[in-house]
């Protein structure tokens, strides 16, 4: 049993896990929209845990976008470990601000990222709407019933 592995992900990866946790590409961020060849990004996987993880970003000189961060299991802390490798790699390209979205039924996501030094700074008020309009599928409610409306957006200085 080796290390965990991390390394680039590709662009056909990112856009498979995109479909399968986001409905597929594009993904509305806060910036834009993203294609899978508009972002990079990292697959974590550890073999002897069967852990795995994908996290992408969008980077203009100074500042990033964390794009999705996905990872299984839930509470294993692949999270962890696959958003470390990913600030230390922005951290190396000169990346000073990170920002990263949630939506507001996403609770845990919400305290992940708190936990990680994340500050809250910004509500966008009916940003779903948005996304919705671009994709409609893109459902009206969330976990637990929560109406799907709103952005929490988190920034972190690295």
């Amino acid at each position: 049993m080796g290390e965990p592995q991390i390394r680039p992900a590709t662009a056909v990866e990112i856009e498979a896990d995109w479909r399968e946790f986001t409905g597929g590409p594009p993904v509305v961020g806060l910036l834009r929209e993203y294609e899978p060849a508009d972002v990079e990004g990292i697959v974590w996987f550890d073999e002897a845990s069967g852990r795995a993880g994908l996290v992408t970003w969008w980077t203009d000189t100074e500042h990033a976008e964390i794009v999705s961060v996905h990872a299984d299991p839930q509470g294993g802390g692949t999270g962890t470990s696959i958003m470390d490798a990913a600030e230390e790699e922005l951290r190396t390209r000169g990346v000073k601000t990170v920002v990263v979205a949630t939506t507001n039924d996403n609770v845990r996501a919400f305290n992940f990222y708190i936990g990680r030094g994340y500050r809250l700074v910004r509500l966008h008020l009916d940003a779903m709407d948005r996304v919705r309009a671009r994709k409609p599928g893109v459902a009206s409610t969330g976990r637990d019933g929560v109406p799907l409306r709103d952005m929490w957006e988190l920034e972190k200085n690295l």
